[in-house]
């Protein structure tokens, strides 16, 4: 019985760190698993699964939008710190800013571009973007799915909290992510349509993970200031 005592244990002192209450910790786990379980349902239903997951759709406006909160969080949250984490979430905003402009494939839906000639060819789907490069793709999948691993672990691997450390709460989101990239990896290497589409559910966790992460240290700063 000690293992769960001390499971409670840690996640309130890494919500107190954070300055997370325990309903909003649980929120934050709850989601993910919600909405894997409500867009599965959604799927039954053709047409209202498509209106959610295809290009432009809400969840991929949601991922833009919290790439883009994490950019401007984790950005400002660099300029207080000092040294080599004030660099980390330096490389981390950036690391948002560019995802986010490859979600939007940088302007190109919006504004009518043409991708380049060179991109065309090996872009699975022809647009202005790197991440649907066959070459890159399987790449990118393998550093989100470390990324993500990083996120669910990291928490409980120090001894003491640290800004480096994602919350715990937020391990819901990478689980999703991780779970999704992994069963595509061993069960799905030739997904269809449906299967394919439902990874928006699973980048809008991870996107939205990354903005509550940068919101919360941005907050964390401002406090020490």
């Amino acid at each position: 019985m000690a293992a769960p005592g001390f499971d409670r244990g840690r996640l309130a002192v890494d919500g107190q760190f954070w300055g997370l209450s325990k309903r909003r910790s649980a929120t934050l786990l709850a989601i993910p698993f919600a909405g894997a379980a409500l867009l599965g349902l959604a799927a039954l239903v053709p047409a209202l699964y498509d209106a959610l997951v295809r290009e432009d759709s809400l969840l991929e406006w949601v991922q833009v939008a919290s790439y883009v909160a994490a950019f401007v969080f984790a950005g400002r949250s660099a300029l207080r710190l000092y040294g080599w984490v004030a660099a980390a979430f330096g490389v981390f905003a950036l690391g948002c800013l560019l995802a986010a402009g490859e979600e939007v494939s940088w302007g190109q839906r919006l504004f009518g571009l043409d991708a380049p000639e060179g991109l065309e060819a090996p872009n699975n789907q022809e647009e202005l973007n790197v991440h649907d490069v066959v070459e890159v793709q399987g790449k990118l999948n393998l550093a989100v799915a470390l990324a993500s691993m990083y996120g669910l672990t990291a928490a409980w691997l120090v001894r003491r909290r640290v800004l480096l450390a994602p919350p715990i709460a937020l391990g819901g989101a990478f689980l999703t992510m991780l779970a999704y990239a992994a069963a595509r990896a061993a069960f799905f290497r030739h997904p269809g349509h449906a299967v394919a589409k439902y990874s928006e559910w699973p980048e809008t966790c991870f996107a939205g993970a990354l903005a509550v992460f940068a919101l919360l240290v941005w907050r964390r700063t401002r406090a020490a200031e």
